[in-house]
């Protein structure tokens, strides 16, 4: 009775250590207020963009998407299309590595290139890893000015909803 009593024992303090270290597993970055993962993007030009050139003190959208997805297409085109809504802001359209071949298409179709404050670009630091919530694409995260992040849109995204984190 002792030994299936300390085994018992044993086993439900093991449980809780597992419990308490899954709490420190990195992936917190999908949570409201959670800080802004490390950025290396890397745009079609083979011109990498970190952390530091998206500071400023107005919010950060970061644009989950796939090149070849309708729904990310026609996101981009919309915001493409009130691009001055989102003047003081930086985005940054992030997609996986192997979506770099389609990029020229993409901003052919979208036209986003002749937005400054809009860079194309694949993840080459695992941000979408860290952050995506394996929901609808396009996946919008946007960060506060010091870079917390404050919402996720994913899906189609009435301009009204983004309207109102644009400053």
């Amino acid at each position: 009775m002792k030994r299936s009593l300390l085994l018992l024992l044993l086993i439900a303090s093991s449980f809780s250590l597992l419990t308490a270290q899954n709490k420190d597993i990195p992936g917190g970055y999908k949570d409201l207020g959670s800080d802004l993962p490390e950025i290396k993007a890397v745009d079609g030009k083979l011109k990498t963009h970190t952390n530091a050139e998206f500071k400023n003190d107005h919010h950060f959208f970061v644009v989950m998407f796939n090149p070849t997805c309708g729904h990310c297409l026609t996101m981009t085109k919309l915001i493409g299309a009130n691009s001055t809504i989102f003047k003081n802001n930086h985005i940054l359209f992030l997609a996986s590595a192997p979506m770099l071949p389609y990029f020229a298409g993409f901003e052919e179709d979208t036209k986003i290139h002749e937005h400054p404050e809009m860079i194309v670009a694949v993840d080459s630091a695992n941000f979408i890893d860290l952050t995506f919530t394996y929901q609808t694409l396009p996946q919008i995260n946007i960060y506060d000015k010091s870079r917390k992040l404050v919402k996720i849109f994913t899906g189609d995204t009435p301009l009204d909803s983004l309207k109102a984190y644009a400053n």
